[in-house]
């Protein structure tokens, strides 16, 4: 098959090779007649006075409305509550094997916090999500700083973030608790 065969076929499945051609002078005439000059649109007033009394007639309803006396008489802010308080058992005795997830669906209490204050043997931690328990924006651990260190493995840092669970309001250790970490985070997760 050559060009000019070629040609031919696309021509003849070309639907717009059966249309009329199109009148050039014809549509440049047009164009260049056409009135490009925009013209502005006149209002009259009497189409302002309704949208105007609409308006009046809401800014005067909310006003009546906020001056109205209420029935409801203000309430005070709900207080924050109150911190919870948890202890660290003295010393570890015995040997802990690897945290479980089943392990963690019997504890009652478990938050990822941030340390915010130590104060002695006060830790003090923010709450930033509850896994279980709360409803406490903030939890107190009271422990010996060597307790902290051999119970968890760790010491408690200003700044960082943790993972604690607890049962009778002692935190849990054998790895139940500790730093906030994805493999940790991942068996938290999984229990709750």
């Amino acid at each position: 098959m050559n060009d000019d065969e070629l040609l031919a076929r696309l021509q003849a499945a070309d639907p717009a090779s059966r249309a009329p051609r199109p009148d050039l002078d014809r549509l440049l005439e047009t164009t260049m007649t056409a009135d490009t000059e925009t013209r502005p649109t006149t209002t009259t007033r009497r189409r302002w006075i309704p949208a105007a009394a609409a308006v009046a007639l809401i800014a005067a309803a909310g006003l009546v409305w906020g001056l109205a006396p209420s029935d409801n008489p203000p309430t005070a802010a709900t207080p924050p509550a109150p911190a919870v308080k948890l202890t660290m058992a003295g010393g570890a005795n015995g040997k802990c094997r690897a945290p479980e997830v089943a392990d963690f669906k019997e504890l009652p209490i478990a938050f990822e916090g941030q340390v915010t204050a130590i104060k002695g043997d006060l830790i003090t931690l923010q709450v930033a999500h509850w896994y279980r328990g709360g409803p406490g924006e903030t939890v107190e651990v009271q422990s010996m700083p060597e307790d902290v260190a051999t119970l968890l493995g760790v010491d408690f840092t200003i700044g960082d973030s943790y993972l604690v669970s607890a049962s009778n309001g002692q935190v849990s250790t054998c790895g139940h608790s500790g730093p906030s970490d994805p493999d940790l985070r991942h068996l938290y997760e999984q229990a709750y």
